[in-house]
């Protein structure tokens, strides 16, 4: 009877068995599945904030510093060119009143880095003009500034003359670089009066801000 009933029972048995890892299995992938999709949910939860958040409110601070606007970096090197050459032009002032101390290499080198920043302050005020073509108010304001750089410029020339002797005359160096410093300064005036013209003009362009009621 033993045997018999073991012969019998054990299909079921194993046929159970088989079952229930099956089902078992089932469960398990199911549960996998689910945790695969919690994970991709968390992960993309953030993204979506951001997208949503990107379109519903204005650029960030850091995505304005990206993109500042339209002839911001041309201008900020025309600006630091013109305040490089001032520095060049001042240092060399002073560097002159040793009268006859005066080192030809190093007055030269510093009339070459002087003459540099001026021509670099022009190239770059050239390309801050084509991006503003047709604006009649920011070109008046280019040509301004330039014709201060161009009388620095032509002053410069007198300079690096100078300097470029075996024995650069100090007092004709110092009164250059005065007549250049003071070029430089009515520039650099001139360019700021520009870029808070072009700030007030971005501002005015920007979306206001709707009051909340309280």
């Amino acid at each position: 009877m033993l045997s018999i009933r073991s012969r019998v029972m054990t299909p079921y048995f194993e046929g159970g068995f088989e079952m229930s890892v099956s089902h078992t299995k089932n469960r398990l992938s199911g549960v996998n599945k689910l945790l695969f999709c919690l994970a991709l949910a968390v992960v993309a939860a953030p993204s979506l904030s951001n997208s949503a958040d990107a379109q519903g409110h204005p650029r960030s601070t850091s995505s304005r510093r990206l993109h500042p606007g339209k002839g911001y970096w041309s201008s900020q090197r025309a600006s630091r060119s013109i305040r490089h050459a001032q520095d060049y032009s001042r240092d060399l002032y002073r560097y002159s009143g040793q009268k006859n101390n005066v080192t030809p290499e190093i007055a030269k080198t510093e009339s070459a880095g002087l003459g540099k920043n001026i021509e670099s302050a022009k190239k770059e005020l050239t390309a801050l003009a084509k991006q503003y073509e047709g604006d009649k108010e920011v070109q008046d304001a280019i040509k301004e500034i330039n014709k201060h750089l161009a009388n620095a410029g032509d002053t410069h020339g007198n300079l690096h003359g100078e300097c470029c002797k075996d024995m650069p005359d100090g007092d004709s160096v110092m009164d250059c670089c005065s007549n250049i410093t003071k070029e430089l300064e009515k520039a650099e005036a001139e360019h700021k009066a520009l870029m808070r013209l072009l700030a007030k003009r971005k501002q005015a362009s920007q979306p206001k801000k709707k009051k909340t009621d309280k």
